[in-house]
């Protein structure tokens, strides 16, 4: 299976948004109002946010991140907060992830990048097993 990781534009706003829609049916943490949504994710593009879609063998976008600069006060080189993350279900267990993280980490460190840091809800076992599959361990955190 290949995976094509693609830096979104305004023209793929439309498909993000469907998709974090599914990811919010499916996870029922909140509802989304995909206007909103929409609106949010074209203003990110301007704030210099860099949304992906991920691309199949056929071109087909089955999945989207977030990528966002953090300021580190202690170095010159950026830290990328990850966020947004969601594979359709059609693609999963596939093999794709590990070659989207690959991508990922080599995007972050074509940006100057040192680090890609996330938050993953401790009942999100999904995403956990996921994650750690790719050698990301978990840190102790506590959101207060």
């Amino acid at each position: 299976m290949i995976s094509q990781l693609k830096l979104a534009t305004a023209s793929d706003v439309d498909s993000i948004t469907l998709l974090l829609s599914d990811m919010q049916d499916e996870v029922q943490e909140v509802e989304i109002n995909q206007d909103i949504t929409r609106k949010s994710i074209l203003n990110s593009l301007n704030e210099h946010v860099n949304w992906f879609v991920f691309e199949d063998e056929n071109g087909k976008i089955f999945g989207t991140c977030y990528l966002q600069s953090v300021h580190n006060y202690w170095q010159i080189e950026k830290r990328y907060y990850l966020g947004g993350f969601y594979i359709a279900p059609s693609h999963r267990k596939q093999g794709r992830f590990k070659d989207l993280n690959h991508q990922l980490k080599n995007w972050v460190t074509q940006h100057n990048g040192v680090q890609i840091c996330c938050h993953i809800h401790e009942d999100n076992v999904h995403s956990l097993n996921t994650f750690s599959s790719v050698d990301v361990l978990p840190t102790e955190y506590r959101l207060c």
